[in-house]
């Protein structure tokens, strides 16, 4: 087995190795794979969470599922991409559910209040409540006119909230093709709309 510090992780041909031994259950290649690229995923994460045990936490369930997708590991095209990619998305959905929490505990109260702060009858909130669950149900309509990749791309862009340089790697596209795709599936989906 070649010494790690020769490879430094720039050598792509060592990592598709790696990966190839990860594809047959080597737990040897995983913990290589970690320590090729800890170091940068904890500097990239610290950019995310303030937390150093809790974004170590996350780095730790990436690489085990990682070995628990094994099978797909020759599809990785450049390993730290992809891990920085699937750790920028676990922070994010930590972050988002727990936004949405809050966002959803402020939208109940807004819900439930009038602007001026008189509270809103029973009959008004209803109403709201049926005109929401309305647009959720016309929203929910149209998206199923979408292809698969039209919802992925929603997903990625509105759900992941990532960006334009961010979706081109993950589609494996160029930017401008992640951005025409977009637009033409926010067209179609005001079109079903």
């Amino acid at each position: 087995m070649p010494a790690l510090d020769k490879h430094q992780g720039d050598d792509l041909d060592f990592e598709r190795k790696l990966l190839g031994r990860l594809r047959l259950g080597d737990v040897e290649a995983l913990g290589l794979l970690y320590d090729i690229h800890i170091d940068y995923l904890l500097d990239f994460g610290i950019y995310y969470v303030n937390d150093t045990g809790e974004l170590e936490d996350h780095i730790h369930d990436l690489f085990l599922n990682l070995f628990k997708s094994r099978s797909k590991a020759m599809e990785i095209r450049n390993v730290r991409t992809y891990l920085a990619v699937a750790l920028k998305r676990k922070l994010f959905k930590k972050k988002v559910s727990k936004e949405c929490m809050m966002e959803e505990d402020r939208f109940l109260h807004l819900l439930n209040s009038s602007p001026d702060g008189i509270e809103v009858s029973p009959e008004k909130k209803w109403i709201e409540t049926e005109q929401v669950e309305s647009l959720t149900s016309e929203l929910k309509l149209a998206m199923r006119s979408l292809t698969k990749h039209q919802k992925h791309i929603i997903q990625l862009r509105f759900v992941e909230n990532l960006s334009f340089a961010e979706i081109a790697q993950t589609l494996d596209v160029s930017k401008t093709s992640a951005r025409t795709l977009l637009y033409r599936t926010l067209k179609a989906l005001r079109k079903e709309f």
